[in-house]
């Protein structure tokens, strides 16, 4: 991992605000359907935040689980994305914010596209990225391994 920066951000309203440290320089597109449907949007730029240090400033949002293992933070008054985790804090350093709630979203610079198999066809902002397949990241497939280990 690069350097983690001091970073703010919040929802669209405002009732929502967050404290972290996060690692910049390497965002990530994520492809995946869920993400799409989340977000609105063909793919979810978002940075891991460097763990035990992400706090809210203001409010609290609540939590959706759109994973076995996942769940995703949103302002409750006005739907924006915020933040994801693993379900119970289990893996913090797995735990992310979405680049458009960052307060300078300018200072982000993206390294990879994430669950490519899902990506639109129409959609491929930085094309000189590597993109990857669900199955080529390790942490992803040891997510969905955990899963079925369990049942």
């Amino acid at each position: 991992m690069s350097d983690s920066w001091k970073v703010t951000g919040g929802c669209f309203c405002g009732a929502v605000r967050y404290a972290a440290e996060a690692f910049l320089q390497e965002a990530y597109f994520c492809h995946c359907r869920t993400c799409q449907r989340t977000s609105g949007a063909p793919a979810e730029i978002a940075v891991l935040v460097k763990p035990g240090t992400l706090r809210y400033t203001s409010g609290k949002p609540a939590f959706y689980q759109t994973s076995p293992f996942g769940e995703r933070g949103f302002c409750a008054t006005c739907g924006s994305r915020l933040v994801w985790q693993h379900v119970g804090g289990i893996k913090p350093e797995f735990t992310n914010v979405s680049v458009g709630s960052l307060d300078d979203p300018q200072s982000v610079r993206p390294t990879s596209h994430q669950c490519v198999e899902s990506k639109l066809g129409w959609y491929d902002p930085s094309p000189d990225l590597p993109h990857l397949r669900s199955e080529e990241i390790p942490e992803i497939v040891a997510l969905w391994d955990s899963v079925k280990n369990r049942g």
